[in-house]
């Protein structure tokens, strides 16, 4: 079905953190969302079967219209054509008006710059050009998406903006919550000392919310410049710090 902005996340829980709060609001603004989830997370803890169960759970948290799984294998994407054509088609499929994709630009290691993380980045981004080319091999009619957005933004990079989830900063925790076999697995080491994953989560929203004056908020990335027919729009909404 077509939905107005449509996500894609690595694994069945990245979308959830890197954007879940800003789904969950354009839900809520009476927009269509959508998850992709490019593997099933099979490298990590729990089975596929346990892991499809929670981003079920999740998507009911956000208020998904469309969730799917491409089910490239984790830890083993690879930025080819053969993908990039796959990723293609089901932005024909969805017909979305906004991608978000994880940043491909990413220090390559554990965490943010996983392979499946900047990989999925790289196919998206092709893939978000590959779609409205009418002589690629891909199924469905040529469409060309809107705009894609990027989360997942390394430390040090500006954001291009920051979306306010003050008012669903519950509904996203609660969507992060339902996979526990990742954040509350009982086999997981963790150090003593180290914060309850909620913990983490929440305080990194504060950290976006406290930059644009508010309590939570989620930060994107934009690799084109964006087009601003009013500034004043701009600040509109900006309250003057004390």
């Amino acid at each position: 079905m077509p939905v107005d902005i449509l996500a894609f996340g690595p694994h069945p829980d990245d979308a959830e953190i890197g954007c879940g709060g800003m789904l969950r609001k354009m839900k809520a603004l009476g927009h269509t969302t959508g998850i992709i989830d490019m593997t099933s997370g099979d490298m990590g803890w729990g089975t596929p079967e346990i892991r499809a169960g929670e981003s079920a759970e999740a998507s009911k948290h956000l208020r998904l219209d469309v969730r799917e799984c491409l089910d490239m294998g984790d830890c083993r994407i690879e930025d080819t054509f053969e993908n990039r054509c796959r990723v293609a088609g089901v932005i024909r499929k969805h017909q979305p008006k906004l991608i978000l994709a994880p940043y491909y630009n990413l220090p390559i290691g554990r965490g943010l710059g996983h392979n499946d993380h900047y990989k999925s980045g790289q196919i998206i981004a092709n893939a978000f050009n590959l779609a409205h080319l009418a002589k690629a091999p891909v199924e469905g009619d040529p469409y060309q998406a809107l705009a894609i957005y990027f989360y997942f933004i390394p430390p040090g990079t500006a954001p291009t903006f920051i979306v306010d989830i003050s008012d669903y900063i519950e509904d996203w925790l609660a969507a992060i919550d339902c996979h526990l076999s990742q954040f509350y697995h009982p086999d997981r080491p963790r150090p003593a000392t180290a914060p309850h994953p909620r913990e983490s989560f929440e305080a990194y929203a504060r950290h976006w919310g406290w930059q644009i004056g508010v309590k939570y908020a989620q930060a994107f990335l934009a690799t084109t410049p964006l087009k601003v027919d009013d500034p004043m729009a701009l600040v509109q909404t900006v309250k003057p710090r004390p």
